[in-house]
């Protein structure tokens, strides 16, 4: 009987990751917001000022998030500023309209704060929901020990192994970093997600498929591999968008996906990354990415 629950769980899993990949045709509008504040007061302001003017727009507050120093930084064109930023804000609006009407509000809002902001399409809730249910789901049937951080030989293989996996992509101080702020409380991971045009095996022939793919869609295949290695450590799809709209005067390029997958512990991400499942699934990451920004980021204190 358990066989065939962890069958059908993996089908419905496969299904639901399909699904979780399909753009959805809506009239939601999702602006996300990088700040840069350089005190607790500028901070709160900011936060504050976003949320009364999503909600005068019929639109609510997502999520306000502290963000800790990025673990990738896609290109030279955004380091300074990816290395300053410190404020992950996010809101949603009912349509189009209400949103562009609150990015056009903020006009004068440059004088007072540093920030950049992607208007993007955020997913269908229903969508969401049904995806964390299943990976709940899937949980149940496949969890796996993470580490609490005493063990130090541990940590220091999966930090070398997080390190592999990324393509050394990921400066191995900076996982070290990571898990000092982050004090073993759970991190939203951000990713922002670029796609080649035609997806690169080059290094993993053997995972080449023999007609040439898009990158979009490998990194579907990611997405579907992946689910039960991010379940198995307690891991969500948090929020995810698409269709980004680039913004005049922000040289940051064109970004097709915003995602947000949320971990218990940073130890957590990096377990995962050490399961073989996934080290397999990451290969189409890999082959279906031209850049990608990674970001760990935790919730702003209640005042």
């Amino acid at each position: 009987m358990t066989q065939i629950l962890w069958v059908l769980s993996i089908g419905i899993a496969v299904a639901a990751f399909a699904l979780f990949i399909i753009t959805q045709q809506s009239s939601r509008y999702a602006l996300v917001d990088l700040v840069e504040t350089k005190t607790p007061d500028e901070l709160k302001s900011f936060v504050r000022k976003t949320t009364n003017l999503a909600e005068g727009k019929g639109g609510h507050l997502v999520l306000a998030h502290n963000m800790l120093p990025p673990v990738v930084i896609p290109d030279q064109r955004a380091a300074d500023a990816d290395r300053a930023t410190n404020l992950l804000v996010i809101t949603e609006y009912p349509t189009r309209e209400a949103g562009e009407a609150a990015l056009a509000a903020r006009h004068n809002w440059a004088e007072q704060h540093v920030y950049r902001t992607y208007a993007t399409q955020p997913a269908q809730a229903i969508e969401l929901k049904f995806v964390r249910t299943i990976m709940s789901v899937l949980e149940l049937f496949s969890s796996v020990e993470v580490p609490k951080g005493n063990d130090k030989q541990q940590i220091e293989s999966l930090i070398e192994t997080s390190h592999i996996v990324q393509g050394g992509g990921i400066y191995k101080g900076n996982w070290t970093e990571q898990l000092k702020l982050s004090n073993n409380q759970p991190v939203w991971m951000l990713n922002f997600l670029e796609y080649t045009q035609e997806a690169n095996y080059e290094p993993h022939a053997e995972y080449d498929p023999a007609e040439p793919i898009s990158g979009a869609r490998a990194y579907g295949e990611y997405a579907k591999k992946m689910g039960p290695s991010l379940a198995a450590v307690g891991g969500r799809v948090a929020w995810r968008s698409t269709a980004l709209d680039p913004l005049p005067d922000t040289d940051d390029g064109q970004w097709h996906e915003i995602a947000i997958a949320s971990y218990p512990s940073i130890q957590a991400l990096m377990t995962m990354y050490a399961q073989p499942a996934y080290r397999a699934a990451h290969v189409h990451r890999l082959a279906g990415l031209a850049r990608t920004r990674l970001v760990a980021t935790q919730p702003v204190p209640p005042n």
